[in-house]
Protein backbone atom coordinates (compact mmCIF):
# COMPACT_ATOMS: atom_id res chain seq x y z
CA UNK A 1 0.00 0.00 0.00
CA UNK A 2 1.20 3.45 -0.54
CA UNK A 3 2.20 5.47 2.50
CA UNK A 4 -0.87 7.93 2.16
CA UNK A 5 -3.04 4.74 2.45
CA UNK A 6 -0.96 3.44 5.79
CA UNK A 7 -1.23 6.95 7.21
CA UNK A 8 -5.32 7.19 6.37
CA UNK A 9 -6.20 3.93 8.16
CA UNK A 10 -3.71 5.02 11.24
CA UNK A 11 -6.53 8.00 11.59
CA UNK A 12 -9.70 5.35 11.34
CA UNK A 13 -7.91 2.94 13.59
CA UNK A 14 -7.18 5.88 16.46
CA UNK A 15 -10.46 6.89 16.12
CA UNK A 16 -12.36 3.74 16.49
CA UNK A 17 -9.25 3.26 19.42
CA UNK A 18 -10.34 5.95 21.07
CA UNK A 19 -14.43 4.79 20.93
CA UNK A 20 -13.01 1.19 22.55
CA UNK A 21 -11.39 2.76 25.06
CA UNK A 22 -14.83 4.68 25.94
CA UNK A 23 -16.95 1.33 26.03
CA UNK A 24 -14.46 -0.16 27.82
CA UNK A 25 -14.23 2.54 30.32
CA UNK A 26 -18.38 1.89 30.61
CA UNK A 27 -18.55 -1.92 31.04
CA UNK A 28 -15.05 -1.85 33.61
CA UNK A 29 -17.37 0.81 35.44
CA UNK A 30 -20.84 -2.00 35.11
CA UNK A 31 -18.38 -5.16 36.24
CA UNK A 32 -16.80 -3.12 39.29
CA UNK A 33 -20.64 -1.99 40.50
CA UNK A 34 -21.89 -5.52 40.18
CA UNK A 35 -18.21 -6.57 41.94
CA UNK A 36 -18.88 -4.60 45.29
CA UNK A 37 -22.34 -5.62 45.02
CA UNK A 38 -21.05 -9.57 45.43
CA UNK A 39 -18.72 -8.68 48.15
CA UNK A 40 -21.32 -7.07 49.78
CA UNK A 41 -25.09 -9.10 50.77
CA UNK A 42 -25.49 -9.85 47.23
CA UNK A 43 -23.59 -13.02 46.44
CA UNK A 44 -27.03 -14.70 45.17
CA UNK A 45 -27.39 -12.12 42.52
CA UNK A 46 -24.67 -11.97 40.51
CA UNK A 47 -22.64 -14.41 39.20
CA UNK A 48 -18.22 -14.13 39.85
CA UNK A 49 -17.63 -14.72 36.13
CA UNK A 50 -14.14 -12.88 37.06
CA UNK A 51 -13.10 -15.22 39.67
CA UNK A 52 -12.94 -18.49 37.00
CA UNK A 53 -12.01 -16.60 34.39
CA UNK A 54 -8.93 -15.21 36.14
CA UNK A 55 -8.43 -18.87 37.54
CA UNK A 56 -7.55 -19.77 33.81
CA UNK A 57 -5.94 -16.84 32.79
CA UNK A 58 -2.94 -17.40 35.44
CA UNK A 59 -3.19 -21.30 34.67
CA UNK A 60 -1.58 -20.97 31.49
CA UNK A 61 1.14 -18.46 31.86
CA UNK A 62 2.34 -20.88 34.90
CA UNK A 63 2.32 -24.26 33.04
CA UNK A 64 4.54 -21.76 30.32
CA UNK A 65 6.73 -21.48 32.99
CA UNK A 66 7.40 -24.94 33.93
CA UNK A 67 6.60 -27.44 30.73
CA UNK A 68 8.15 -24.62 28.67
CA UNK A 69 9.45 -27.14 25.56
CA UNK A 70 6.32 -29.33 25.52
CA UNK A 71 4.18 -25.87 25.18
CA UNK A 72 6.06 -24.16 22.46
CA UNK A 73 4.58 -26.33 19.41
CA UNK A 74 1.17 -25.23 21.47
CA UNK A 75 2.58 -21.41 20.62
CA UNK A 76 3.98 -21.90 17.44
CA UNK A 77 0.76 -23.80 16.08
CA UNK A 78 -1.22 -21.39 17.38
CA UNK A 79 0.49 -18.07 15.59
CA UNK A 80 0.34 -20.25 12.39
CA UNK A 81 -3.37 -21.15 12.50
CA UNK A 82 -4.42 -17.41 13.14
CA UNK A 83 -2.21 -16.35 10.11
CA UNK A 84 -4.67 -19.47 8.25
CA UNK A 85 -7.96 -18.82 9.86
CA UNK A 86 -7.45 -15.24 8.83
CA UNK A 87 -6.35 -15.82 5.35
CA UNK A 88 -9.67 -17.65 4.86
CA UNK A 89 -11.88 -14.96 6.18
CA UNK A 90 -10.36 -12.63 3.89
CA UNK A 91 -10.61 -14.85 0.94
CA UNK A 92 -6.60 -15.13 0.53
CA UNK A 93 -5.56 -18.68 -0.53
CA UNK A 94 -3.64 -20.95 1.40
CA UNK A 95 -0.34 -22.11 -0.32
CA UNK A 96 0.98 -23.96 2.71
CA UNK A 97 0.90 -24.34 6.39
CA UNK A 98 3.93 -25.32 8.37
CA UNK A 99 4.47 -25.54 12.14
CA UNK A 100 8.04 -26.94 14.50
CA UNK A 101 8.51 -26.91 18.32
CA UNK A 102 10.04 -22.87 17.83
CA UNK A 103 9.78 -21.87 14.12
CA UNK A 104 6.70 -21.90 11.55
CA UNK A 105 5.73 -20.63 8.08
CA UNK A 106 2.64 -20.37 6.38
CA UNK A 107 2.34 -18.83 2.18
CA UNK A 108 -0.96 -17.03 1.36
CA UNK A 109 -2.00 -15.00 -1.80
CA UNK A 110 -4.43 -12.84 -2.56
CA UNK A 111 -5.07 -9.01 -2.17
CA UNK A 112 -2.39 -6.65 -1.38
CA UNK A 113 -5.22 -4.72 0.85
CA UNK A 114 -5.89 -7.42 3.30
CA UNK A 115 -2.33 -8.92 3.86
CA UNK A 116 -2.17 -6.67 6.49
CA UNK A 117 -4.84 -8.53 8.24
CA UNK A 118 -3.11 -11.94 7.93
CA UNK A 119 0.52 -10.64 8.71
CA UNK A 120 -0.77 -9.08 11.89
CA UNK A 121 -3.74 -11.16 13.10
CA UNK A 122 -1.18 -13.40 15.25
CA UNK A 123 -0.62 -10.67 17.75
CA UNK A 124 -4.19 -9.28 18.32
CA UNK A 125 -6.70 -12.08 17.68
CA UNK A 126 -6.83 -14.63 20.20
CA UNK A 127 -8.58 -17.10 17.86
CA UNK A 128 -9.38 -19.82 20.68
CA UNK A 129 -11.25 -17.44 22.87
CA UNK A 130 -14.04 -15.64 20.70
CA UNK A 131 -15.48 -19.48 19.38
CA UNK A 132 -15.38 -20.22 23.36
CA UNK A 133 -17.67 -17.12 24.01
CA UNK A 134 -20.02 -18.31 21.09
CA UNK A 135 -20.38 -21.61 22.81
CA UNK A 136 -20.81 -19.87 26.23
CA UNK A 137 -24.16 -18.94 25.21
CA UNK A 138 -25.08 -22.59 24.74
CA UNK A 139 -24.20 -23.52 27.82
CA UNK A 140 -26.07 -24.76 31.07
CA UNK A 141 -25.41 -22.56 34.46
CA UNK A 142 -24.16 -25.60 36.03
CA UNK A 143 -20.90 -25.75 33.72
CA UNK A 144 -20.81 -21.90 32.99
CA UNK A 145 -17.49 -21.99 35.63
CA UNK A 146 -15.98 -24.42 33.62
CA UNK A 147 -16.53 -22.55 30.70
CA UNK A 148 -14.96 -19.56 32.46
CA UNK A 149 -11.88 -21.51 33.44
CA UNK A 150 -11.29 -22.27 29.48
CA UNK A 151 -12.12 -19.08 28.32
CA UNK A 152 -9.94 -17.50 30.65
CA UNK A 153 -7.28 -19.92 30.07
CA UNK A 154 -7.09 -18.67 26.38
CA UNK A 155 -6.80 -15.05 27.34
CA UNK A 156 -3.67 -16.14 28.99
CA UNK A 157 -2.42 -17.88 26.27
CA UNK A 158 -3.03 -15.10 23.99
CA UNK A 159 -1.09 -12.90 26.51
CA UNK A 160 1.96 -15.50 26.86
CA UNK A 161 2.20 -15.60 22.65
CA UNK A 162 1.74 -11.66 22.61
CA UNK A 163 4.40 -11.02 25.38
CA UNK A 164 7.02 -13.76 23.83
CA UNK A 165 6.29 -13.01 19.53
CA UNK A 166 5.64 -9.10 19.28
CA UNK A 167 8.50 -7.13 18.75
CA UNK A 168 10.65 -5.88 15.76
CA UNK A 169 12.26 -8.88 14.98
CA UNK A 170 9.31 -9.93 13.63
CA UNK A 171 8.75 -10.17 9.61
CA UNK A 172 5.35 -9.39 10.13
CA UNK A 173 5.07 -6.57 11.68
CA UNK A 174 8.17 -4.65 9.82
CA UNK A 175 7.00 -6.11 6.53
CA UNK A 176 4.17 -2.57 7.03
CA UNK A 177 6.08 0.75 8.68
CA UNK A 178 6.17 0.15 12.37
CA UNK A 179 3.39 3.01 13.57
CA UNK A 180 1.51 1.28 11.33
CA UNK A 181 1.71 -2.14 12.48
CA UNK A 182 1.68 -0.98 16.47
CA UNK A 183 -1.13 1.15 15.94
CA UNK A 184 -3.24 -1.52 14.45
CA UNK A 185 -2.39 -4.10 17.02
CA UNK A 186 -3.55 -1.95 19.78
CA UNK A 187 -6.72 -0.73 17.99
CA UNK A 188 -7.83 -4.78 17.50
CA UNK A 189 -6.29 -5.59 21.46
CA UNK A 190 -8.52 -2.92 22.72
CA UNK A 191 -11.43 -4.53 20.88
CA UNK A 192 -10.99 -7.88 21.84
CA UNK A 193 -11.11 -6.27 25.69
CA UNK A 194 -14.26 -4.40 24.90
CA UNK A 195 -16.08 -7.77 23.43
CA UNK A 196 -14.81 -10.23 26.32
CA UNK A 197 -15.67 -6.89 29.22
CA UNK A 198 -19.38 -6.99 27.32
CA UNK A 199 -19.88 -10.30 26.68
CA UNK A 200 -19.86 -10.74 30.90
CA UNK A 201 -22.18 -7.72 31.21
CA UNK A 202 -25.45 -9.27 32.98
CA UNK A 203 -27.95 -10.71 30.58
CA UNK A 204 -25.39 -10.48 27.79
CA UNK A 205 -23.43 -12.43 25.22
CA UNK A 206 -20.83 -12.16 22.66
CA UNK A 207 -23.59 -11.44 20.28
CA UNK A 208 -25.16 -8.88 22.14
CA UNK A 209 -21.71 -7.45 22.94
CA UNK A 210 -21.95 -6.56 19.21
CA UNK A 211 -24.46 -5.50 19.16
CA UNK A 212 -24.27 -2.90 22.04
CA UNK A 213 -21.15 -1.73 20.50
CA UNK A 214 -22.55 -1.42 17.13
CA UNK A 215 -25.10 0.88 18.52
CA UNK A 216 -23.45 3.06 20.88
CA UNK A 217 -20.69 3.56 17.44
CA UNK A 218 -23.75 4.65 15.29
CA UNK A 219 -25.03 7.11 18.32
CA UNK A 220 -21.40 8.49 18.80
CA UNK A 221 -21.18 8.90 14.77
CA UNK A 222 -25.13 10.39 15.01
CA UNK A 223 -23.81 12.72 17.85
CA UNK A 224 -21.23 14.44 15.41
CA UNK A 225 -23.67 15.32 13.00
CA UNK A 226 -26.08 17.46 15.69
Amino acid sequence: MKKSSYILLCVVFIVFGVFFVTEIWASLSHHIGNLTKWFGNHKRSYYPWFLWFTLGAIVFPIMNRYLRKNIEMIKTFTHELTHGITALLTFRRIHSFHAEEKQGVIYTSGSEKTRFLVTLAPYCFPIYTFPLLILRCLVMKPLMPIMDILIGFTVGLHIVCFKEQTGNHQTDITSHPLYFSYIYIITVLLFDICLILLSYEPALNIFYAFKTMGIDLWAAISSLWR
